[in-house]
This record gives structure tokens, C-alpha cells and sequence, in this order.
């Protein structure tokens, strides 16, 4: 019993596509799990740090000290479609499909894989984060969470995405498995020059070499489609066709081709990244790909740029549709109220050491530290871009250097000076000198082909220490 990826229904938050066997059965998937507190929020606790104008200095041991973001939730709360959602997909249902009495069932997931948001930046857990949460999500059923993005390094992130002016910022999770569902039959012969792909699609960033990440959002749709009609990408149909219904398989063919420009970049992060997307929307009318209702978000890294490559780099590939596909389906839950009144007891600031809200002015805060060290590493960025030219570095060189900026802090990086009276470590910003060389060290290892390690602090003589 799965549904069929081509026949979706899709309404505020929610898709549900008709059972492959049973054409009154609808397999549901709340695409967005709003919070209400009762209903799908049981209860909820926060506790954040480093979500303000100051570092916060975190010991990782032997005198390391690193500037640190994040957070740890915990609560219960049920993973399903509130009450208003059930009516309205039902209703959607019965428009789109005529049918009277649409019987709904959820969508189990496999693999199921959470990510804690935190100040509107997804950090992934596994690195420095925590997760407790079921191996597998049966909607309806409450569960128990803890996740958490601790230690997460400042300078990660700052490359994980441009920094933009950012409302306040909310707690939440992304959360996303895979889904068996039933694909109508597609195969097509794929031809294109990546070289051409990759400078095509960096073009329609409107930005020069910076770092960090730009999400495409729903241009990823667009730029499909033009990298078809300008003739970039070339397609022969075995079987099906490249009509809007099956602009689902279109879209996620132009991510195995970015998916192999990513391959010709052996060091570095590589120049695509997806990740589940947090705020899945339901389709408009005339949106017949639907790149809206994608499970995934196309992120594009700023730090190359457009003519990148200067050689000519094939990709000829079958991709086929037949059968049950294994579907990546997302969603996203915020996993506290807005935090005011009454509410603001259930939030902590570690880094104060008090109860209160994540506000206007932490906030802004923290995006004038990413945004002033941004700023620093972007001058990087360029002096790199320019060995590459020059040819005194090789591509993998210049990966390998972008992803040492990503564990490094330009502009935040501590100095240990001893220890106050009472034990704890007196910490003062590096010197611009200091900073300097823990580059320079980098980049001479970067050039010998070492495995590069930033300079720590000198170990001092043995006294009572304490973690921050």
C-alpha cells in the first residue's frame, strides 16, 4: 500500500497523494507542523548561548578555546497536521479528485534525520549536536525530544549561509526520512557540459565571491528549465515525456547533474549543497513543477565563481523513474511558542545566566558578528580566487583552504592570558598579528600538501581550570 508521486493533492502544509491500489485512500504528510500548544506542542523548554552581541568562549580542552552558537530543546510534542489542516486538504481532496469521503492515512518514514534550527541557521547534529528522537515518525503518536546544536562553532556558522538581516529568531527542527511512493514509468538520456551547467546556474547568483552559501530557493525551478530550452542541457526521452506532470523527476535530474559538478571538486565542501527545506509550501495554480513542494533546497557556494572551470566537462547519464522510488519527504516544527509574557520563563539564556527571550537586540547582535566576520574572510576569498588564476594554486587547494576559513575565526578568535582569582580564564581577542600567522601556517601547509592544523594557544602552567 504507497501512494502515487504523480497524483498529489496539496494545502496548507500538507500533500497527500492517492493510494496506487485504492483511489478514495490518501497517504497525508504534513509538510509544515504548525505549533499549538495542546495540540502538537505538549511542552517545551529552551536553553541557547552564544545568540548575542558577545563571543561566547566554550574550553574544548588542553587551553582550546573556540567561539560557540546554540542550544538544546527539550519537550514532547505530536508530529501531525493540526485540526484545521485535516479539514482543508480534506476539502482539497474533495475538489481535486471528486471524491466524497477521502480516506486519509500518514505517512511512515524511514531513516528519519533531525536538524536543531537556531537563529535561522540550520546546523546539522552529528557535528557537535544531539539528537533524541524516534528512529521512526508515526504521526499522530506524541513523542519525547531533546535536540540540540551544542558546541557549534561560530565560524561554521558563518559559512552557512550569507549573512542577511534576520528577524528574531525561532527554536525549531527540520525533519525528514524517506517515503516508498509509486513513480509513472520516466527514462531519459542526459547530455551536458558541466562546466557550462555550473557557470550558467552561478550567474543567476547576483553576487560575486563571497563566503558562505546562497539558496536558490524556487529559481532552482527556472534555472531547469532554462538549461533546457538554451540547449545547456540536452534531453531524449526513452519513455515519458518533460511535461509539467513530471516535473518532479526534471528537477531532481538537474540535482544528480549537480551532484556531479560537486564530484570534479575533490577538497572542499564542492559548489552544491541540499538540505531538507524548511518551509515546504503547497503549490500555486500555475505552478506546474511545483519546486515549492520540493523536499529539498539547492544552495549554491559563493566562494567560486561563475567561469570557475576552463575546461569542458561531459556528463552523459540515463536517469530513470520506474516503480517505487524511495522519496525524501521534509518538515518543519517549530518546537516553541513565541517567547513573551508569560512564556519568556520557558526560555534561558546560558550565556547570561537568566530566563528571558532570544530579542530584537541578541539577534541583531549576532548578525553584526557574522556580518563583520564575513567581511574578513571574503578578502580571504578573493587573495585565493587569485592564486588559483595565477596558477599558484590548484582548485583542490583553494576547497581545502575554504573549509579550514569554515573552523577558524578571523575577527573572534580567543587569546588565553591566564586565570582571575577565582579559577576562571581570562580570554582576550587575538591580535590582528596573532591572526595572521594562525593563516599564514595554514596556507604554507595548505601549500606543501600537509594536513593543516590551526596553531593552538601555548600550554601555560597547570591551575584550576573551569569549562565555560
Amino acid at each position: 500500500m504507497a501512494g502515487r508521486l504523480n497524483r498529489p493533492a496539496a494545502t496548507d502544509g500538507v500533500v497527500a497523494y492517492q493510494d496506487y491500489d485504492n483511489p478514495e485512500m490518501f497517504h497525508y504528510f504534513p509538510l509544515r507542523i504548525d505549533s499549538v500548544l495542546g495540540e502538537t506542542l505538549r511542552k517545551f523548554e529552551v536553553k541557547y548561548y552564544g545568540i548575542n552581541a558577545q563571543p561566547y568562549w566554550v574550553d574544548y580542552g588542553n587551553l582550546v578555546y573556540k567561539s560557540c552558537c546554540g542550544g538544546i530543546l527539550k519537550g514532547a510534542a505530536v508530529a501531525d497536521m493540526t485540526a484545521a489542516q485535516r479539514a482543508n486538504i480534506t476539502e482539497e481532496i474533495q475538489k481535486r479528485y471528486n471524491i466524497k469521503k477521502p480516506v486519509l492515512v500518514p505517512i511512515v518514514l524511514d531513516d528519519v534525520t533531525v536538524q536543531p534550527i537556531f537563529a535561522k541557521h540550520i546546523v546539522e547534529s552529528g557535528t557537535g549536536g544531539t539528537a533524541t528522537f524516534p528512529n521512526q515518525v508515526t504521526l499522530g503518536s506524541q513523542f519525547n525530544y531533546e535536540v540540540g546544536a551544542s558546541n557549534s562553532l561560530f565560524a561554521e556558522l558563518v559559512g552557512a549561509e550569507l549573512a542577511t538581516a534576520e528577524p528574531v529568531p525561532e527554536f525549531a527542527v527540520n525533519i525528514y526520512g524517506t517515503a516508498s511512493l509509486y513513480a509513472d514509468p520516466w527514462v531519459a538520456e542526459i547530455h551536458a557540459d558541466l562546466s557550462k551547467v555550473w557557470e550558467y546556474t552561478r550567474s543567476q547568483v547576483k553576487v560575486g565571491a563571497n563566503i558562505g552559501w546562497f539558496n536558490l530557493g524556487v529559481d532552482v525551478d527556472k534555472i531547469t528549465q532554462e538549461l533546457i530550452s538554451k540547449g545547456i542541457v540536452t534531453i531524449k526521452y526513452r519513455q515519458g515525456s518533460g511535461s509539467s506532470e513530471f516535473g518532479w523527476q526534471m528537477l531532481n535530474s538537474t540535482k544528480a547533474m549537480f551532484e556531479a559538478i560537486n564530484k570534479q571538486i575533490t577538497s572542499g565542501e564542492g559548489l552544491f549543497k541540499f538540505e531538507p527545506n524548511p518551509t515546504p509550501q503547497e503549490p500555486s495554480k500555475d505552478d506546474n513543477w511545483a519546486a515549492k513542494l520540493l523536499p529539498f533546497t539547492v544552495n549554491v557556494n559563493t566562494s567560486y565563481i561563475s567561469n570557475f572551470f576552463n575546461q569542458e566537462i561531459t556528463y552523459d547519464e540515463v536517469v530513470s523513474f520506474e516503480g517505487q522510488l524511495p522519496v525524501l519527504m521534509s518538515s518543519s516544527m517549530s518546537l516553541a511558542i513565541p517567547c513573551g509574557g508569560e512564556s519568556s520563563k520557558f526560555f534561558y539564556d546560558l550565556q547570561l545566566k537568566e530566563s528571558g527571550c532570544v530579542t530584537k537586540a541578541k539577534s541583531d547582535g549576532l548578525q553584526k558578528r557574522i556580518t563583520t566576520e564575513v567581511a574578513a574572510k571574503n578578502k580571504e576569498v578573493l587573495r585565493y580566487l587569485g592564486y588559483v588564476e595565477s596558477g599558484k594554486w590548484t582548485p583542490q587547494q583553494f576547497g581545502v583552504m575554504l573549509d579550514l576559513l569554515n573552523t577558524i575565526t578571523l575577527t573572534e578568535t580567543p587569546s588565553f592570558k591566564g586565570y582571575h582569582d577565582d579559577g576562571t580564564p581570562i580570554l582576550e581577542l587575538a591580535s590582528g598579528e596573532e591572526v595572521r600567522e594562525i593563516l599564514a601556517a595554514l596556507e604554507r601547509n595548505v601549500e606543501d600538501g600537509a594536513l593543516p592544523t590551526p596553531r593552538e594557544p601555548q600550554a601555560q602552567p597547570a591551575k584550576r581550570r573551569i569549562k565555560l
